[in-house]
């Protein structure tokens, strides 16, 4: 079943992450891998949503979930490594 909510997710997600690597690109965002991988999960993660309600939904349902979960390890890494580097200067 698909819901408007879900579709909308994408298109915001999908939007933030375009803007995100055009910051990236011109130099305005340091670029620390492991916040971008954060964002690029969560966009699969919507991306998964909305594709759940075609074919597969078990598998995409776990894969949505997964990618959560992997956004987060990711954001929580990605402000570690920002906080020791910031620590040592």
């Amino acid at each position: 079943m698909i819901q408007i909510s879900e579709i909308l997710n994408l298109i915001f997600d999908s939007i933030g992450l375009v803007a995100i690597v055009a910051l990236y690109r011109i130099g305005l965002i340091p670029k620390y891998k492991y916040l971008f991988l954060g964002f690029l999960c969560v966009w699969f993660s919507s991306l998964f949503t909305v594709l759940e309600g075609f074919f597969l939904p078990v598998l995409l349902n776990f894969l949505e979930h997964f990618t959560f979960l992997l956004s987060g390890l990711f954001f929580l890494f990605g402000i570690n490594v920002y906080f020791l580097k910031r620590r040592e200067v």
